[in-house]
């Protein structure tokens, strides 16, 4: 397999404050890779900096072999008071990062509560089409049949775990060549994140790669094929799917103790 991201040495947070450093990370064509630590870490930092929502400070993107950021380094804000996107150009422009097919769901699927599951999709699909890239129209009721019976409930009247596949979906109808989500079972009880877990499945059937960010072991370790533990905003241990421990195992080697 070829690597289709890769992350070098990347470096950022919100100024002044750095979150995470110098940060390796490599996405092979078709596989998943989990990013697993603490909460207060970096690990959402990090995605929003991938997906150009948050300029990096230091470091490159690779997507597909094209370096999505300006060289450089990201020049401090002399002052607090002054925008800093209106003196200096971005390193990274989020409409690229997307068009590339980069596509970032954030944590807590943030969705408009007062549309139903058929016009948050039909959204979806007009604003993926404005970006040059859309999926099947009919492909999430296909990969979520849940939400092809909720399609005329507003999504303030979905269950955690539907409007989280929701979430996805929208996602998914950004035709993406590279899918990041961010704590999908963030809320959710054990039953739904076994629901969660079948839908990431069914994702990963249609070949797309994932990164995927959460805070469950068991939920990773079924699904992933690298687990990177994420500790102080850097990347501390890399291991395969057949080496990733238990949860109590894990918590030792971050924490020093069992919990």
């Amino acid at each position: 397999m070829s690597a289709l991201l890769r992350v070098e040495r990347l470096s950022g947070g919100y100024e002044p404050v750095q979150v995470f450093r110098d940060v390796d990370l490599v996405v092979e064509d078709r596989a998943c890779v989990g990013l697993f630590g603490p909460n207060g870490h970096g690990k959402t930092t990090l995605l929003r900096t991938i997906s150009g929502l948050i300029d990096p400070w230091s470091g490159d993107v690779i997507f597909d072999g094209v370096v999505l950021n300006r060289p450089g380094e990201r020049r401090s804000r002399s002052s607090r008071n002054l925008n800093y996107d209106i003196l200096v150009r971005r390193r990274m422009d989020p409409t690229r990062v997307a068009r590339a097919g980069l596509v970032h769901v954030a944590q807590g699927s943030p969705l408009f509560p007062e549309l139903t599951v058929a016009e948050t999709l039909s959204v979806a699909v007009t604003a993926a089409r404005a970006g040059g890239r859309a999926a099947d129209v009919d492909m999430p009721y296909v990969l979520f049949p849940q939400l092809k019976a909720r399609r005329q409930s507003k999504a303030r009247f979905l269950s955690g775990g539907e409007r989280q596949m929701l979430a996805m979906a929208c996602g998914m109808l950004a035709a993406p060549r590279l899918l990041m989500l961010d704590e999908p079972t963030l809320g959710l009880s054990p039953k739904l994140r076994v629901e969660l877990a079948d839908a990431v499945h069914a994702i990963r059937a249609t070949g797309v790669p994932i990164i995927l960010v959460d805070q469950d072991i068991e939920f990773l370790r079924d699904l992933v094929d690298v687990l990177n533990i994420f500790d102080h905003g850097s990347i501390s241990a890399a291991m395969a799917r057949a080496d990733i421990p238990d949860h109590d195992a894990v918590m030792a080697q971050m924490f020093g103790g069992a919990r």
